[in-house]
């Protein structure tokens, strides 16, 4: 890392696309894949994971917004965007000069957006949701099928996708899942009978292609499993991913506290003993969050050396008085391995009671980039 930036994400673009290839052995090399890279590609970087994704031979790239869809055409990027979250009606220019593909959810939308591809002689592609059960976007299940019959009459819009999303198939045998599925199918074969073309359908997240495998369709949305982390609270022994991120600091300061010194905002931490402390600059301002307070641990010289009082705005303290010694300039490993140990993104989440995507997706600007193979 340079000597300004107080931390850095390491992201390994090899493993991303490695484990794209897991992706595409789970759903035996059929389904088409839809590159999830909204967020900031989960925090790694939107830019260069979308450039390896392109490399890979995606065939779509999902952002949730359009802003994300108009910076990959402006860095350069041809491969086709799906912008999975309908936005506010006065984002549908960027929409048609960009060349990004919409989820539409609504036949309003589809009419604005099909009266400004007409005045721009083009051809809107879009992907129609289905609300199957996730509560949110989409055309409700019962009147999906002449939905989606009366977009076919708008001008200027082509019905590429189907698709739906599930709240649950993180958890095996659900049958909530279960039942979003067979709604789906069913769905499918009444647009055949209804005679509404389209060219994929998908509904699969990350947990759906490992835990359901009758919900691959000929295309799949996969996310969080690209960047090594298992969709589920039981990753198994031996994962077939790879960890794509690592992310690291410098110890800045190492100081020697007497019993009974208090350590950092609210007290909440006091020293029983002689205690050797040392200090990170990073804190939640950088997406280090404020509940691993007293909970995590960071590592330094393959030593688990546990977090001492709140976590601040732009620094940690770590109780260093286990041996090996620390000095300034030591590395710490916040997510990552170091010799025998390992930090994970999961074990952050479980320590700060939230979700491994709340992890990635929080690691801020501040944090630097710097991307290997």
């Amino acid at each position: 890392m340079n000597a300004t930036s107080p931390s850095r994400a390491i992201v390994d673009l090899a493993a991303y696309a490695e484990n794209l290839a897991v992706v595409r052995r789970y759903t035996g090399g059929a389904a088409n894949i839809i590159a999830v890279v909204k967020a900031n590609a989960y925090g790694h970087g939107l830019i260069p994971i979308a450039r390896r994704a392109a490399a890979a031979q995606v065939r779509m790239l999902g952002v949730a917004t359009v802003d994300e869809g108009v910076a990959l055409r402006e860095a350069g990027i041809d491969t086709p965007i799906l912008v999975m979250m309908q936005p506010d009606e006065g984002a549908i220019a960027p929409i048609i000069e960009y060349r990004l593909t919409m989820m539409v959810s609504t036949a309003r939308f589809a009419e604005r957006l099909g009266e400004a591809a007409q005045r721009a002689n083009r051809v809107a592609p879009i992907h129609c949701k289905v609300d199957t059960g996730m509560g949110r976007q989409g055309f409700p299940l019962g009147s999906a099928p002449t939905d989606l019959q009366y977009l076919t009459r708008i001008s200027h819009i082509d019905i590429e996708g189907i698709a739906t999303h599930f709240p649950v198939a993180d958890q095996p045998e659900d049958p909530y899942t279960y039942n979003q599925i067979k709604a789906f199918k069913s769905l499918l074969k009444q647009l055949d009978r209804f005679g509404i073309p389209y060219e994929m359908a998908h509904a699969a997240n990350s947990a759906a292609i490992l835990n359901y495998h009758d919900s691959i369709f000929d295309t799949v949305r996969p996310g969080l499993i690209t960047y090594g982390v298992w969709p589920g609270k039981t990753p198994p022994e031996a994962s077939p991913l790879r960890r794509v991120l690592r992310w690291e600091t410098r110890v800045t300061q190492v100081r020697d506290l007497p019993p009974g010194a208090s350590v950092g905002y609210g007290r909440t931490y006091t020293t029983q003993a002689p205690t050797r402390v040392a200090i990170l600059p990073v804190g939640y301002a950088d997406g280090y969050k404020h509940a691993l307070s007293n909970r995590a641990d960071v590592l330094i010289k393959g030593v688990r050396r546990p977090v001492r009082g709140s976590v601040c705005m732009d620094v940690i303290v770590a109780d260093v008085t286990q041996a090996p010694p620390v000095e300034p300039g030591d590395v710490a490993t916040l997510i990552g391995s170091d010799g025998s140990e390992c930090i994970t993104v999961e074990e952050l989440a479980r320590r700060a009671n939230t979700i491994p995507y709340d992890i990635l997706t929080g690691i801020g600007p501040r944090v630097q980039r710097e991307y290997i193979n």
